[in-house]
């Protein structure tokens, strides 16, 4: 199966020091947080987040930064705040830093028994005044365990608001927006060998975590509130939005034969097209890049330019992506696309 080719333009390029070494072992390398998308990485003892620029002509428009030692940045998880702040969650505890990097309050909870398998994330809510935190419930020691929460807390002062009960039990995890509404959170949790994911609404005082779609992860960019999930496989992608049915294609019947959905966040180049990398496994270099119909999640052409040694091309919601070697960070679109 072979489809029409054709060309990327390069726009930008830039480096970002220690975001290889931070993807490693860290899930926020790459997030979405009110109506803009992030690079995150650690270099020279700091953690470094990047927003990437409205301006296409650019890759980043500012750099946020913050010692790696503080707050276990170096191990936990950080989240830009729409106030010009960091968050980090850390091992038992999320502390929230204002623009030059003094701690504005830290929130203690009982840490995960095990580190590797159980890990706090953190994201605001739409409106940017409070913030959402996955931490451990009361009880650990207890079977049967009910679960971790998600705790809301005041962005201000640290005061707890509300929480809910999720149904994963010392998971990793990680919060991503809607590029469009930032009201729209998405929450993946990896338990073991299995994945929940849900969508978080926050009304008032009162916080859901609502199953959405499959039990699959969720992928790059939402835009409008479509939303994508990627099979951990690689065998199907499926979209999903209010008011429409689920669109779900199978590797096996739209891609040559040997190849599967590879990388972790194929997503929404703008309303109509979609961007996703397709291999034989995961972690091959030998990946292809193809543009979707937004959709249909048909193939509609494939990408012929040297971003492809890149197995996780990040779409930026605006006609343009990213990809990443090493630590250089270039932007892309489709050539003759304005």
């Amino acid at each position: 199966m072979d489809y029409a080719r054709t060309n990327a333009e390069l726009l930008a390029e830039e480096e970002l020091p220690g975001l290889t070494a931070r993807a490693r072992e860290n899930l926020d390398t790459f997030l979405v947080r009110h109506h803009a998308c992030w690079l995150v990485a650690e270099h020279g003892g700091e953690i470094v987040a990047g927003r990437v620029a409205a301006d296409s002509s650019r890759v980043f428009a500012e750099r946020r930064r913050l010692p790696s030692t503080e707050a276990g940045a170096s191990r936990g998880f950080v989240s830009p705040l729409p106030d010009g702040g960091l968050a980090v969650a850390a091992g038992g505890r999320v502390t929230v830093y204002d623009a030059d990097a003094r701690v504005r309050w830290t929130h203690e909870f009982e840490p995960w028994s095990y580190a590797k398998t159980g890990g706090p994330a953190c994201v605001t809510d739409g409106g940017g005044s409070r913030l959402l935190v996955t931490t451990t419930g009361p009880g650990m020691a207890d079977r049967p365990y009910p679960g971790d929460r998600c705790v809301v807390l005041e962005l201000s002062d640290g005061r707890t608001v509300t929480h809910t009960t999720l149904p994963s039990a010392s998971a990793g995890y990680i919060f991503q927006q809607s590029l469009t509404d930032p009201a729209q959170i998405f929450l993946d949790a990896l338990q073991g060998d299995t994945f929940y994911s849900r969508v978080l609404t926050l009304e008032g005082d009162t916080v859901r975590a609502e199953p959405f779609g499959d039990d699959e992860p969720f992928a790059g960019v939402s835009l409008d509130g479509a939303v994508l999930q990627l099979d951990v496989g690689g065998e199907w992608m499926s979209r999903c939005e209010a008011g429409s049915d689920e669109v779900l294609v199978e590797a096996e019947d739209v891609l040559p034969e040997g190849l599967r959905f590879v990388g972790q966040r194929p997503g929404f180049l703008d309303r109509d097209r979609i961007v996703v990398a397709v291999a034989e496994e995961e972690g091959a270099e030998d990946n292809r890049h193809l543009i979707l119909d937004g959709r249909t999640l048909q193939p509609v052409f494939e990408l012929d330019y040297p971003g492809t040694t890149c197995p996780d091309p990040l779409a930026l919601g605006d006609g343009t992506w990213l990809t990443t070697e090493e630590d250089l960070v270039r932007r892309w679109r489709v050539a003759g696309s304005e």
